[in-house]
């Protein structure tokens, strides 16, 4: 048995929902700055294929390469643990035809089970489909049908050079780049940087920005510079192993 969703292109928080079904928004909501962009023109390289990693026990990141604009999640279509991503270019936008990474922040469907692998299809704006999976966890879980996300801010490893980095904020007023420092062989600060001067609007959206990261041990503890939790304490990103 199959769910699918369609005309996901402007999903908001407040409606992330279908089947306990979460969705988050691409990187690039509303009129935040595109992430840096590799500055080459659009081509076929394999290397740009998409790429997907856990967050924690509920979420992935998804990775995909496009024009400057980042994708929209267009359909959805729920498996047998599987995932069906269709995405999608906003029409309405000029775009820089430069290869640019986005992400998009996806969440598991009720009855999902992230101790068990998850088989997605991930297919591109330009028709490309393609299939990955994402592994089984140690301490996954079921997904419950009332689950909502947290909105804590958390990272994921992409190969051991570059994190994905969720935090959580206006969708017009979103993170543009990133860096990683070590404090010590066990520590590091990661450090979001902003390169808009837009009104941010009040919404609380996903964000997912990709920061290097070489050279910083898998394990190091890493604390987001600039944010603090409810009890002013500061932000340690969850990294999921």
């Amino acid at each position: 048995m199959t769910v699918s969703l369609r005309a996901f292109s402007s999903l908001a928080l407040g409606g992330l929902l279908l089947a306990s079904v979460l969705v988050g928004c691409s990187t690039n909501a509303g009129s935040s700055p595109a992430p840096e962009s590799t500055g080459e023109p659009i081509s076929a390289d394999t290397s740009y294929a998409p790429q997907a990693a856990w967050l924690d026990s509920t979420a992935f990141v998804l990775k995909t390469w496009s024009d400057a604009c980042a994708p929209q999640v267009g359909d959805l279509v729920a498996g047998n643990q599987s995932l069906e991503i269709v995405l999608v270019k906003n029409e309405d936008e000029m775009c820089a035809t430069v290869q640019t990474a986005h992400g998009t922040y996806l969440g598991l469907p009720a009855g999902f089970d992230s101790s068990r692998p998850v088989e997605l299809t991930i297919t591109d704006v330009g028709g490309t489909e393609t299939d990955l999976t994402l592994p089984a966890l140690d301490g996954g879980e079921i997904i419950p049908a009332d689950r909502m996300s947290g909105q804590i801010p958390a990272a994921a490893w992409f190969g051991d050079q570059e994190l994905a980095v969720l935090t959580w904020g206006s969708s017009t007023c979103m993170p543009g780049s990133g860096e990683v420092e070590a404090v010590s062989e066990t520590e590091a600060v990661v450090r979001l940087h902003s390169h808009t001067d837009t009104i941010c609007t009040r919404d609380l959206v996903p964000q997912i920005t990709f920061v290097p990261a070489k050279g910083i041990a898998a394990d190091a503890v890493l604390t987001l510079a600039d944010h603090v939790d409810a009890e002013g304490e500061p932000v340690v990103l969850r990294v999921v192993s």
